[in-house]
C-alpha cells in the first residue's frame, strides 16, 4: 500500500495540494463514495510526509496590517477578531476649489458584511472618534478643536450601506456606489504638514468579522470565533470549496465546536476558552493552505468520508473498539520508528496579538528536555499560529504537535468486517501480544474497503495517546513583552520669556523713527521651535501684525 502522503482520495471534492475538479468528482461511483475515507487535511496526522500543518507564509503576519493602492489586491475573510489595513478603493480630494484641502479616503478592509468596526489606528495609535465622526485624540488631530480627521465606521458590508454625505457632496462618487458586500472605512483627511508628516498615515482598524457563520447547536447564524464553526463556513464559502450545507457532518461539526467551548483554567486562576480562531484568510493563499491555518487553530483535522467533510478538534478521543487476532485477516504493516524528520523535540513560531502591540512576535517556546536528550539534539519546529491571538492557547497547541511527533507506532493493518463502523478519526484499541500489545490505543488515519484484504478492511493507523492533550498550568509562561513604539509629539511649545526695550532710529530723511527691540531668551534645550512669531499692533489698532524670526542654532 502507497504511503498516505502519496495517495488519492477518491471523495468528493477531495485535494491534496491541487483541488478536483468539480468534473472529476462526478465521475466517481456511489460505490467508491461510500467505501472510501481518510484524513484529507491535518495537523499532527500524516500528511505528505509532514506531521504538522504547512506553515503560514510570514507575510500572511507582517501584511495584514497594511494598507495598499492595488488594482488586483486579493480579498480577505476576516474569521473572530484581527487587526487590519486593507486596500484603498477611493482616493480624491474635493472635487471643487474650496475643498481641495481634504483628501477623501475608502479602504476595503474584508470582501463580507462583518459584525463591527471596534476601534481605529492611525500610525498605531488608537484614536477617538466623537459623534460627529471626528477624530478628537490624539489632540494633535484636533488642534484648538479644529478637525484635522474624519472617521466612519458605519459601513459594515450590508446590502442597504450608504456613504458619508460628504463623499457624495464632494467627489465624484454618486449614491449608488455603496461598495455592497464590502466592510469598508472612511475618512476625511484635513490638509495640515505639520500633522501628516510623512504622507498620507496608516490607517487601520480592529475589525469583529463574518457573520454568518452557522453553529449547529443554536441553528442560528452570527459572528463566531469558535475554530470548527469558521473551518465549516470557510468549506462552504465561495473563496472557499463551495460545499453545500448537505457536505458538511454537523455532528462532528458540534462535537469540535464544544471541544473548543471548552474551558481552560490558568495559572492565575482564570479561564478561557480552549481554542478560538482570530485572524484572516487571505484569498492569495491556496485554499488547502488556508484551511490548514484554520484548523491549526484548534490542533485539529479534517476528514473526507462517504461524501461529507467532517472536522474534529485537537482533544484525546476515547476508543471502544478493540482489534484482536482474531480480526486479522490479513497480514500488516508496521514501522516502530519515525523518520528523523517527522519527530521533533522544541517547538517555536509567532503569533500576534494586542499582547504584542499586533506586531508578529514570538511564543514562549515548548521543549521536552527529555526528548532533547534521547534524540541526542535539538530538533526544532517552527509553527507560526496565523489563528491564534493569546499565548497561552500557542503553548497549548504547540505542545500537542510536538507530543503528537513523538507517537512512534504507524501500522497498516487488514481486518474482517466486525469492525466496519470504524472511521478515520476514530481510535481504536490493539491487543496484539505477538507484538507486544495490550489495549495499545491507536488513530485511524485511513479506512478502505477491500484493499489487499478483499472481503475485508484495510487500516491506516498511529499512535496516540491521551498525554498528548495534558495540559498543566505549570506549563505555562508568560509571553515576553514587546516593546512599545508610540511616537511622541510635541504640539504645545512654551512662550520663552521676553524682554522689550526702547528704543530709535534715524531714516534716510533724517527724522528720528521710534521702535522697540524685542530680546527672547531662547531655550536651547528645545529641539522643536525653528523660527519665533512675533505679533504686533499700535494701541489704537484693532488687528495684528505678525513678523518672524529665525532661531539661532
Amino acid at each position: 500500500m502507497p504511503p498516505v502522503g502519496n495517495f488519492l482520495i477518491a471523495v468528493g471534492k477531495a485535494f491534496l495540494g491541487n483541488f478536483m475538479t468539480a468534473t472529476a468528482v462526478a465521475g466517481m461511483t456511489a460505490t467508491t463514495l461510500a467505501v472510501t475515507g481518510a484524513i484529507v487535511l491535518g495537523t499532527g496526522i500524516i500528511l505528505m510526509s509532514s506531521m504538522t500543518p504547512k506553515m503560514p507564509d510570514l507575510n500572511a503576519m507582517l501584511n495584514r496590517g497594511t494598507n495598499v493602492r492595488s488594482p488586483i489586491s486579493s480579498r480577505k475573510l476576516i474569521y473572530g477578531k484581527a487587526k487590519v489595513g486593507g486596500t484603498y478603493v477611493f482616493i480624491s480630494e474635493g472635487n471643487v476649489n474650496n475643498d481641495r484641502k481634504y483628501l477623501y479616503l475608502i479602504t476595503a478592509l474584508a470582501s463580507h458584511e462583518s459584525h463591527s468596526i471596534e476601534s481605529v489606528y492611525i500610525l498605531d495609535e488608537v484614536v477617538t472618534i466623537n459623534a460627529s465622526n471626528v477624530v478628537t485624540a490624539p489632540s494633535r488631530y484636533y488642534p484648538q478643536s479644529e478637525t484635522r480627521a474624519q472617521i466612519y465606521t458605519d459601513m459594515l458590508g450590508t446590502t442597504t450601506q450608504t456613504l458619508a454625505s460628504q463623499f457624495i457632496s464632494n467627489t465624484d462618487l454618486t449614491a449608488t456606489d455603496q461598495f455592497k458586500g464590502i466592510t469598508c472605512l472612511q475618512a476625511i483627511l484635513t490638509y495640515d504638514p505639520e500633522v501628516y508628516v510623512s504622507g498620507i498615515p496608516s490607517i487601520t482598524a480592529i475589525v469583529k468579522g463574518k457573520v454568518d457563520i452557522y453553529d449547529p447547536r443554536t441553528a442560528t447564524s452570527g459572528w463566531s470565533d469558535n475554530p470548527a464553526l469558521c473551518v465549516a463556513n470557510y468549506l462552504m464559502s465561495e473563496y472557499g470549496l463551495g460545499l453545500s450545507t448537505n457536505e458538511i457532518d454537523w455532528v462532528s461539526v458540534t462535537t469540535a465546536s464544544n471541544v473548543c467551548d471548552e474551558l481552560v483554567t490558568l495559572d492565575d486562576g482564570s479561564t478561557q476558552k480552549r481554542f478560538i480562531a482570530n485572524g484572516v484568510i487571505d484569498t492569495q493563499n491556496d485554499i488547502k493552505t488556508n484551511i490548514e491555518s484554520l484548523l491549526t487553530s484548534m490542533a485539529g483535522f479534517m476528514v473526507v468520508e462517504g461524501g461529507k467533510y467532517k472536522i474534529f478538534a485537537g482533544e484525546y478521543r476515547t476508543p471502544t473498539l478493540t482489534i484482536t487476532e482474531d480480526d486479522l485477516i490479513a497480514g500488516y504493516q508496521i514501522q516502530t520508528k519515525n523518520r528523523i524528520t517527522e519527530q521533533f523535540n522544541k517547538v517555536v513560531g509567532l503569533y500576534q496579538s494586542d499582547e504584542t502591540n499586533f506586531q508578529p512576535s514570538n511564543y514562549p517556546e515548548i521543549t521536552n528536555a527529555s526528548y532533547v536528550t534521547a534524540d541526542g539534539q535539538v530538533l526544532e519546529k517552527q509553527l507560526n499560529l496565523t489563528f491564534t491571538d493569546n499565548s497561552t492557547r500557542c503553548q497549548q497547541i504547540a505542545k500537542i504537535y510536538l507530543e503528537k511527533s513523538r507517537q512512534q507506532y504507524s501500522m497498516t493493518i487488514g481486518i474482517n468486517l466486525e469492525k466496519f463502523t470504524l472511521s478515520p478519526g476514530d481510535t481504536v484499541m490493539l491487543t496484539l501480544p505477538n507484538l507486544g500489545f495490550n489495549q495499545k490505543v491507536f488513530e485511524v488515519l485511513e479506512w478502505k474497503f477491500g484493499g489487499d484484504t478483499s472481503l475485508g478492511i484495510e487500516l491506516t493507523l498511529r499512535e496516540t495517546n491521551s498525554s498528548v492533550y495534558n495540559w498543566s498550568t505549570s506549563e505555562q509562561q508568560d509571553p515576553t513583552p514587546t516593546p512599545s513604539l508610540t511616537p511622541t509629539y510635541n504640539t504645545v511649545v512654551a512662550t520663552p520669556s521676553f524682554s522689550l526695550t526702547q528704543t530709535e532710529d534715524v531714516g534716510v530723511d533724517g527724522t528720528t523713527i521710534p521702535m522697540i527691540e524685542v530680546n527672547i531668551t531662547d531655550p536651547v534645550d528645545d529641539k522643536h521651535v525653528n523660527l519665533y512669531l512675533v505679533n504686533y499692533k499700535e494701541s489704537t489698532e484693532s488687528t495684528y501684525n505678525e513678523i518672524s524670526v529665525d532661531r539661532e542654532y
